[in-house]
């Protein structure tokens, strides 16, 4: 009977024991004692590595969309067929960020891009600029994908994840590319970009947690 009234206690105090532990591994952090990341949470990074790559499906969707003919006068549930793709694209988008990371590499991933919600503050005021110059079309379009890659190359350098430089280096060259693509082929480069932003962040990610398991294993 004792034992299994330990036993219940130690189930119930488990979830405790476990935000004790990870409010502990913050403190660390915070004061330099410890990696930025936990040794146990490595095998979901690993995860994160492979989960960079669905980011090439919503690319496929574009590349496809961009080389099957469509009629664009038909529509399906009130809206045209290139509309109905943009939201399969979002939508596949929105599946790829909903995961079930544990909660200490929730807590860190949010901790990062927190810092990275500042830089939405200059996207926001291009968008007032654009409006009040009237800049519109081809330009406008340039050069929100060179500001948007300048932003993720700033939040690279400043939290340091240097897996924003998977969408800083596609998002710029996307952009200096902008005066050479035609409007017809703008669905065939964009899904090029979404493929490229999957191998560098995959590319990146994984030599990132290489680094973390050598700096774990000196240690």
């Amino acid at each position: 009977m004792l034992q299994t009234e330990t036993a219940k206690n130690d189930t119930s105090m488990k979830p405790e024991l476990d935000r004790v532990k990870n409010d502990l591994e913050t403190i660390q952090k915070a004061m330099g004692l410890a990696p930025s990341f936990g040794s146990d949470w490595i095998q979901w990074l690993k995860r994160d590595t492979w989960l960079y790559l669905w980011w090439a499906l919503p690319g496929l969707i574009l590349l496809a969309s961009a080389w099957v003919p469509f009629d664009n006068t038909k529509r399906h549930f009130g809206l045209a067929t290139p509309q109905l793709v943009g939201i399969l694209v979002a939508a596949v988008m929105v599946a790829i960020l909903v995961d079930g990371r544990r909660a200490g590499l929730v807590r860190e991933y949010k901790r990062i891009n927190a810092q990275g919600w500042a830089l939405l503050v200059p996207l926001g005021l291009y968008f007032v600029w654009g409006k009040q110059y009237a800049i519109g079309g081809q330009p406008f379009m340039a050069g929100l994908w060179l500001l948007s890659g300048s932003l993720a190359f700033l939040a690279a350098v400043s939290t340091k994840a240097w897996v924003f430089l998977g969408w800083a280096i596609p998002l710029g060259a996307f952009g200096l590319c902008q005066p050479l693509i035609h409007n017809r082929n703008n669905g065939v480069w964009l899904g090029m970009m979404f493929i490229a932003i999957a191998l560098f962040c995959s590319l990146i990610q994984a030599w990132q947690v290489r680094g973390m398991e050598k700096q774990h294993d000196s240690n």
